[in-house]
């Protein structure tokens, strides 16, 4: 997983998943309600996609040989998030357009 700059990009994606995410729960929690109802459960869903795909690259980030299953595991969780994370992209601008409004 750390060759080729693997290692830094994976971190590169999560750290900025981390950031856009909490831009986005400041925006929910200054919308108005009938928004944050709307929008919550697909951010909590981001928000345990995201942790789900950061414990298990923590997991074998530092390990010389990481068990192949555990790749795999981190691996499918961050294709996983990703998917998450670009259908939500139009739902993502639009609240935090609203935010800038």
């Amino acid at each position: 997983m750390a060759e080729g700059g693997r290692r830094e990009e994976v971190d590169a994606k999560i750290a900025r998943w981390e950031r856009e995410l909490e831009r986005f729960r400041v925006a929910l929690a200054n919308a108005s309600e009938a928004v944050n109802t709307q929008h919550h459960p697909t951010f909590v869903e981001l928000c345990r996609k995201k942790e789900v795909a950061k414990s298990r690259w923590e997991a074998i980030r530092g390990v010389y040989r990481p068990d192949a299953q555990a790749v795999r595991r981190c691996e499918d969780a961050l294709v996983a998030m990703e998917a998450a994370w670009q259908q939500a992209q139009a739902m993502l601008t639009d609240v935090l357009a609203m935010q800038s409004a």
